[in-house]
């Protein structure tokens, strides 16, 4: 009887695991790049503020802009790299955002600024 509960059980598994959601190809595209960009930037440390950039990354699909900003340190990446992978995201965004309705409110993303804190490149919002 355990037996029989046990392959009930496991097929019962294999049939709720199928109703998930999926995601599109541009969303997994976009979730891919991000990631892909956040491990070329996850080295953030610095020896002074000169060494600390700022990338714009994204589209807003209502708004227009970058969704965001991040920050990384030139003294552990190719630039070329950050540069490429950025390029990614937004085309991933831009993409993903042709499928959409135009409803976001349009809060301002604010721009930053990068400073070498503690040997590590930290963001500043600029108000």
């Amino acid at each position: 009887m355990k037996c029989k509960l046990g392959i009930v059980f496991g097929l019962s598994m294999i049939f709720l695991t199928g109703c998930a959601t999926t995601e599109t190809g541009a969303q997994l595209t976009q979730n891919h790049s991000s990631s892909s960009l956040e491990q070329v930037i996850a080295d953030k440390g610095c020896d002074a503020s000169f060494q600390c950039k700022v990338i714009a990354v994204g589209e807003r699909l209502t708004c227009g802009g970058p969704s965001r900003y991040l920050v990384y340190s030139s003294r552990n990446v190719n630039e070329d790299d950050v540069e490429r992978a950025a390029k990614a995201v937004t085309l991933a965004e831009q993409a993903d955002n042709k499928d959409k309705i135009a409803s976001e409110i349009c809060e301002p993303v604010l721009p930053i600024q990068a400073l070498c804190i503690s040997n590590t490149c930290k963001s500043i919002v600029l108000k």
